[in-house]
C-alpha cells in the first residue's frame, strides 16, 4: 500500500493519480491510498480514477481518537459510501489518552508532547480529563488499560480498518496490543461517544434537524 501523505494543491490531480496508476500497472506497488485529504478532495480523485480507468484510492490515513473525531463530518461518510478502508494515525491523541495526563498534577516529562510544537495539537483539557475519567472506570470495571479501552473503542468505529500505534518500547507496544481480542459492549461505547461527543459542523446540522427523514443515518 503507497499512500499519498497530503494533498498537493500545486499538481493537478488528474497527474498524481495517472502516475500512481503507473506504478501499480509497473508492479511497483500493489495498491495506493490517500492521507490527510479533505472529503471532497478524496471524491473528486474517485472520480478521476472511474473516469479514467485508474486505480482509486482503496484508503484514507487519517487522525481519529477520542479526542479527535472531526473525521465524522464528513471522511467517515465518504469512506463508508466508497467502501474506503480507514487507517488511524495518532490513535492515542499524541499521548492525550494514555492516562498520563492527570487533572491537578503535573505534566509528565520526557512524553511525546513535549517534543510537539503546542500549536500542533490543541484540545479542551478539561474535556481530555472528563474522556480519562470514563475511560479510567471501564478500564478497572474490564481489567484493561486506559490506552487498551481507547483504541478498542476506535476498533470498532465504522471504516476503520487499522490503526498505526506509536508505541516508544516493548512494554508500550504488548499494552497496546492488549486492545484487540476483546469488544467494548454497546452501552459502553455509548458512553464514550457522549463524554467524547463533538460539535456538528454545517451542512450535518442543518440535515439532521430539518431533513431527517430523508437522511435516517443522521440519528435524531
Amino acid at each position: 500500500l503507497y499512500p499519498a501523505h497530503s494533498f498537493d494543491s500545486l499538481t493537478p490531480l488528474e497527474e498524481t493519480m495517472e502516475a500512481f496508476n503507473q506504478l501499480i500497472h509497473d508492479g511497483k506497488v500493489r495498491y495506493i491510498g490517500n492521507s490527510n485529504f479533505c472529503g471532497w478532495q478524496s471524491m473528486k480523485a474517485k472520480s478521476i480514477a472511474n473516469q479514467r480507468g485508474f486505480q482509486p484510492f482503496i484508503s484514507q490515513q487519517v487522525t481519529y481518537s477520542l479526542l479527535s473525531r472531526d473525521l465524522e463530518m464528513e471522511l467517515i461518510p465518504f469512506a463508508l459510501d466508497q467502501g474506503v478502508g480507514s487507517i488511524i494515525w495518532s490513535p492515542l491523541a499524541f499521548g492525550f489518552l494514555t492516562g498520563k495526563y492527570r487533572r491537578g498534577q503535573k505534566e509528565p516529562e520526557g512524553t511525546r508532547m513535549r517534543e510537539l510544537d503546542s500549536s500542533f495539537f490543541q484540545t479542551d483539557m478539561e474535556k481530555m480529563y472528563k474522556i480519562i475519567d470514563v475511560l479510567e472506570t471501564i478500564a478497572k470495571t474490564r481489567s484493561k488499560t486506559i490506552p487498551q479501552v481507547a483504541l478498542n473503542w476506535l476498533l470498532q468505529q465504522p471504516t476503520v480498518s487499522n490503526l498505526i500505534i506509536g508505541a516508544r518500547n516493548e512494554a508500550q507496544l504488548r499494552d497496546n496490543l492488549g486492545a484487540v481480542g476483546w469488544n467494548l459492549s454497546p452501552e459502553e461505547v455509548q458512553t464514550l461517544n457522549e463524554v467524547s461527543a463533538i460539535r456538528e459542523t454545517y451542512p450535518t446540522w442543518h440535515q439532521r434537524r430539518f431533513a431527517h427523514e430523508r437522511n435516517p443515518q443522521l440519528k435524531a
